[in-house]
């Protein structure tokens, strides 16, 4: 059997890891981490595999969702998942446990530039672990510190629902004005501005632009609250920021030190998008560093021209960098 998304990830990993692809050394370390985990996972003894058939099932499924915003929305074209989104839903949907074959991954961190299509694709992993990779009567958030913010992901999850009806006669997964259910089991996909209320299961929990979340209390309460559920999954999606006293620097620096191994937390996947400390923020490389989707989703000549006015401009600098 083939398994097109899977080989495509995996080239590029070890493109990126031979320095043929310009990543930042963040970058290197996800995609070494990824690599060696394919060598150890032959040993009877490592405790997760890479289950290819669930990979390529959810790749399947987001390419049959279509795009919501700009020129591919107008042209009505489906999502085509690129090699570095490859990676992220190959290793989220498809490295298991040997013992159980449950998910390995519960949390994933995220973090990339703006426009560079995180939230679409945290809008469709959403529809995916409703429709298909969650569990019976899931609960979904799409969590955020504003109604805007927690929209930013719930509204193309709901043009998503909109634009394809066989999900609806497939899954039975129906788009309302500020939920998106499965009738049949009471699965529900919701933005929320704080903190589910009592009882809630999260099943699934999609915390948007952390880095202005003022303190951890949504994404503790998403946490504890996933604690009944076999196979949970939290997912983060950030822009940079340099608030240093903010959770999300807390989490970076966590997931830095996961990508470094001076600590251990195999159930966390990293996916970090920097300017490596020595290159020039003003260089065509620091754009390629922190743009993995730079000519695909963001444009590469707006990119540069907001670089050269920022290089014009101090007061334009933390606002482009960030």
């Amino acid at each position: 059997m083939a398994y097109p998304h899977v080989t495509k990830a995996n080239r590029y990993a070890r493109q990126v890891v031979a320095g043929k692809i310009t990543a930042p050394h963040t970058i290197r370390l996800v995609w070494k981490r990824y690599l060696d985990d394919l060598k150890a996972s032959v040993r009877r003894n490592h405790r997760y595999t890479l289950d290819k058939d669930l990979a390529e099932d959810a790749c399947e499924f987001i390419e049959l969702l279509p795009h919501t915003k700009g020129e591919w929305a107008r042209r009505k074209e489906l999502i085509k998942l690129q090699p570095c989104q490859c990676f992220l839903i190959v290793s989220i949907f498809g490295w298991v446990h040997k013992q159980t074959f449950l998910r390995r991954f519960r949390e994933v961190y995220f973090q990339v530039a703006r426009k560079n299509a995180k939230s679409m694709l945290a809008a469709a992993i959403g529809l995916f672990m409703l429709a298909v990779g969650g569990e019976a009567g899931a609960e979904l958030y799409s969590g955020a510190t504003t109604e805007t913010q927690a929209l930013v992901i719930f509204k193309p999850a709901k043009l998503m629902i909109q634009k394809t009806p066989a999900l609806v006669s497939h899954y039975g997964v129906e788009a309302f004005a500020s939920n998106i259910s499965i009738a049949d089991d009471g699965g529900k996909f919701e933005p929320i501005i704080g903190n589910p209320g009592d009882g809630s299961s999260p099943s699934c929990a999609l915390i948007g632009e952390y880095h202005e979340h003022k303190n951890s209390d949504r994404y503790d309460t998403m946490i504890t609250g996933m604690g009944a559920r076999q196979e949970p999954l939290a997912v983060i999606t950030t822009t940079a920021g340099k608030l240093f006293a903010l959770p999300c620097y807390g989490k970076y620096q966590e997931g830095k030190q996961v990508l470094e191994g001076t600590i251990q937390n195999g159930e966390l996947l990293v996916v970090i998008y920097e300017v490596d400390e020595d290159v020039d923020w003003k260089s065509a490389k620091a754009l390629t560093q922190a743009n993995p989707m730079m000519g695909i989703s963001v444009n590469a000549d707006f990119l540069r021209q907001q670089q050269f006015i920022a290089a014009q401009n101090a007061n334009r600098v933390n606002t482009f960098k960030n």
